[in-house]
């Protein structure tokens, strides 16, 4: 009796064994992959986009005296400037020393900055 309670054992503690091990595949669903163009980056298309997008609520005409500091970005002679001076650009990509921008909020995408960055390095023409 004795052995055959062992062998019994034996197989339950296998079968716990067994059924504790099992391999669960998990199904993983990634999002597309977003494409990041800055191949042909036009300040009408763009820039404006990006600008508006992160920076107009403080930054338009509107409304830059009262929330933005009275910087404003909406059209392409101050943006120009706050580009050329490298303002715009450091702000953006929240480097120390500098007003992190969006204040505060998450640094914008690299892809945005990507955008912004190329603009620039191709002279920051109003096309």
């Amino acid at each position: 009796m004795k052995r055959k309670s062992c062998i019994i054992l034996a197989i339950i503690a296998t079968y716990g064994l067994i059924t504790a091990c099992q391999y669960k595949k998990e199904v993983i669903e990634y999002p597309e992959a977003v494409v990041c163009d800055t191949s042909n980056v036009r300040y009408s298309v763009e820039v404006t986009n990006v600008i508006s997008t992160n920076c107009s609520s403080c930054h338009a005409s509107a409304v830059a005296n009262f929330s933005g500091g009275g910087v404003r970005l909406d059209n392409h002679t101050y943006l120009k400037a706050y580009a050329t001076s490298g303002l715009l650009l450091n702000v953006i990509m929240h480097t120390s020393g500098y007003n992190a921008m969006p204040k505060n909020g998450s640094k914008i995408s690299d892809c945005n900055i990507g955008i912004i960055r190329t603009w620039i390095r191709n002279g920051m023409p109003d096309n």
